[in-house]
């Protein structure tokens, strides 16, 4: 199925894509991070889970989770299917950013992310250790937050 999203235009196995999304769905960490991220994601952004479903992606089933604070997530999705034309618009649904990457041979990934959540679980956000401390985790979300925001990497 072919998607236009604002100047993009994507070509998406949706069933492919929802096979292999509830897949990952079901190999979820069990740290709170990710409990919480679970736990709160439909009920804080339905709009986004919404149109990640037209696309047959599970909201719930990310390759890749990433949680900057106990509070901030930046959630990466595989799709089945490849990019036809690469646009110059900011890509969003609501007020949350989305970047395409390649990536797979077979598809590509699907970036949401800078999605605020409320915390709900039991004892201080503070006292739980996150990825976000490991220095090529700060590197990757660096390098995506130039990409996000149209600004040029550069090779040293």
């Amino acid at each position: 199925m072919t998607f236009d999203l604002a100047d993009w235009r994507v070509q998406v196995d949706v069933d492919a894509t929802r096979r292999h999304t509830s897949e990952n769905a079901s190999d979820h960490c069990d740290c709170a991070y990710c409990r919480n991220f679970y736990e709160t994601l439909p009920n804080s952004y339905p709009g986004l889970c919404a149109a990640l479903s037209r696309l047959g992606i599970d909201p719930m089933g990310p390759c890749e989770l990433m949680p900057f604070t106990p509070n901030l997530y930046l959630a990466c999705y595989p799709v089945k299917g490849r990019i036809l034309r690469w646009g110059r618009s900011q890509l969003a649904v609501g007020d949350i950013p989305i970047v395409l990457e390649t990536g797979e041979t077979d598809g590509f990934f699907l970036w949401a992310g800078e999605l605020e959540l409320p915390w709900i679980q039991p004892g201080p956000a503070n006292e739980v250790a996150s990825p976000a401390n490991l220095p090529e985790f700060m590197e990757r979300m660096q390098r995506m937050w130039l990409l996000r925001h149209g600004q040029e990497l550069t090779c040293s």
